[in-house]
């Protein structure tokens, strides 16, 4: 089970108590009863936060003492933990039949909110015989760009802690006719499995204002990078967005969020992730703002260098 980023930041020391209420949470309440689902988890966060003081301490017991491993977790690297109800997703989410399934729901979102997806898919396949990886399957939006623009003589592998997420990945590839230089695997962006400077090029949809310890993954990306390849990215312009719903819980506006992202080393939009990227070493080289009134997310597309 994948959790909100933010919520482990905050719950760090008590992580495996809010899996736990979590994964009875969401059994008891999705997909029928979201808006229960919602106000469970945030009595939940209120019992354990409880103040805006708090909220900022546990902040800043994060930065001093939170790493980089799975839910608190250093033994469970590689894999989120497969339930009983997933496992008939694994079979059915990797079908050549469930790959025209998203490609279906792909082409009407990228006709309607989800309109930089073309420039996405181009910028990572702006030239021709590339090794590239992506970064987060999740439901295949970004890797159904990537897919439907790849070169022919280009290659990706996909990559997701989450193995059921690994299957759209599969099978948007048996959709494509690609499944021969498109493949899935099941790996940790803080921790990649491959060794230094293998990868023309590294992508991410949305992947990394998903994610916590975002200094760490770059650095895992400018590893894996050749010098002279490139890191597209696409993350929303407004990161308070995608927390709102927490930070309102605890009365903290928005001007006050982004520093408290930074610390937590989370993504905190435009500025903190070039300063992050240029420890890392990636320089950025281009970007497009995209109209926040026509999509919902106000992507970002980023596109660094490794020099």
């Amino acid at each position: 089970m994948v959790l909100n980023e933010l919520i482990e930041v905050l719950l760090w020391d008590n992580i495996q108590k809010y899996i736990h209420f979590s994964i009875e949470n969401t059994a008891k309440n999705l997909p029928d009863n979201e808006d229960e689902y919602y106000k469970q988890r945030d009595n939940f966060l209120l019992q354990k936060v409880k103040t805006k003081e708090n909220f900022a301490t546990l902040i800043d017991h994060y930065h001093q003492n939170g790493k980089a491993i799975w839910h608190g977790n250093a033994n469970s690297q590689n894999c989120t933990t497969i339930l009983q109800a997933d496992i008939d997703n694994l079979f059915n989410y990797g079908s050549r039949r469930h790959g025209a399934e998203i490609a279906k729901q792909m082409e009407t979102m990228s006709t309607t909110w989800a309109t930089h997806l073309a420039d996405y898919g181009k910028a990572i396949n702006y030239r021709n015989n590339t090794d590239i990886l992506e970064l987060t399957i999740g439901a295949g939006l970004g890797t159904y760009a990537a897919i439907a623009n790849l070169l022919p003589n280009n290659r990706m592998i996909s990559v997701d802690i989450d193995y059921v997420c690994v299957r759209n990945a599969d099978a948007l590839a048996k959709h494509f006719n690609v499944d021969d230089r498109v493949c899935g695997l099941n790996a940790n962006f803080w921790h990649l499995p491959f060794e230094d400077e293998v990868f023309d090029t590294v992508c991410t949809h949305y992947g990394l204002d998903e994610s916590r310890e975002v200094p760490t993954t770059l650095n895992e990306i400018s590893r894996v990078l050749k010098n002279g390849g490139r890191f597209i990215a696409i993350a929303r312009g407004n990161p308070y967005a995608r927390h709102k719903g927490i930070f309102d819980l605890f009365d903290i506006p928005e001007q006050e969020c982004y520093p408290l992202l930074q610390k937590a080393r989370m993504y905190s939009g435009f500025d903190g992730l070039v300063a992050f990227a240029k420890e890392s070493g990636l320089k950025l080289i281009d970007h497009k703002i995209y109209d926040p009134t026509k999509t919902a997310h106000y992507p970002i597309m980023y596109v660094f260098e490794k020099p």
